[in-house]
């Protein structure tokens, strides 16, 4: 894992006089995995959770993908995390540059006092002039309470105490977002077999103790017609 700090000037109420104008700065924490394939696509912005005064931390997310079944798989295209407050109101969705193909997987969810504190990626490796890249083909989040959140196979139970179970309970709810919009959790009660595709997972990318995902950027390659596209390449993610 690498992690890299910078420091992000954001107005939050600006006063001006002779002395100039005041605002203050946010230490974030890019945290990133290890086996990412960044040097292809493009890069999306950063997308980041509230900060006003009512602070917002990732606690849900969804994972677009395109099943590996065409003649240039792409796989995973996008990733969306969705914000809470710690008053435990969804608050908005982050996503970063959005591959075309595929389809949302469903909204896979913290538990209710918990936020999203790291991820993991599970990349088909570069396959060279001939062969179909497709890169990222799924991804895992973990909770703060060590739940895991997994890409196309929902919630897991946590990652220090997981075992491989035969059956699967699932559960599926609507939460509102924002006042208009509502969207579908789900949720499963046991684990189960992970449907293993072509690629490897990496290590795990963490935040710093104390500290929340926040903020999300992702590489994206396609729109190249008679090139071979690789879908969602690449993820990096903010923590505060």
């Amino acid at each position: 894992m690498v992690i890299h700090r910078y420091f992000l000037l954001c107005l939050v109420g600006v006063s001006c006089g002779w002395w100039g104008c005041q605002a203050s700065s946010v230490d974030f924490e890019r945290i990133m995995v290890d086996n990412g394939i960044y040097w292809r696509g493009e890069y999306g912005s950063d997308d980041l959770c509230s900060l006003s005064t009512n602070v917002s931390y990732a606690s849900a997310m969804d994972f677009k993908f395109e099943p590996l079944t065409h003649m240039d798989n792409t796989g995973g295209n996008s990733v969306k995390l969705f914000c809470k407050d710690l008053g435990n109101h969804i608050t908005k969705y982050i996503t970063s540059i959005e591959g075309q193909a595929g389809t949302w997987q469903g909204v896979r969810s913290c538990p209710s006092s918990d936020f999203i504190v790291g991820f993991r990626l599970r990349v088909f490796p570069d396959q060279g002039a001939w062969g179909d890249d497709f890169a990222v083909d799924n991804i895992q989040v973990e909770c703060s309470d060590g739940t895991v959140l997994d890409g196309l196979n929902g919630v897991l139970p946590t990652r220090r105490h997981r075992q491989e179970q035969d059956g699967e309970e699932v559960s599926r709810e609507r939460v509102e977002l924002d006042g208009e919009r509502t969207v579908e959790v789900v949720r499963s009660s046991r684990g189960h077999r992970e449907a293993k595709l072509n690629g490897n997972w990496g290590s795990w990318a963490e935040c710093s103790a104390g500290k929340r995902v926040i903020g999300i950027q992702t590489i994206v390659e396609e729109h190249h017609p008679f090139e071979d596209d690789a879908g969602l390449c690449d993820v990096t993610m903010l923590c505060m």
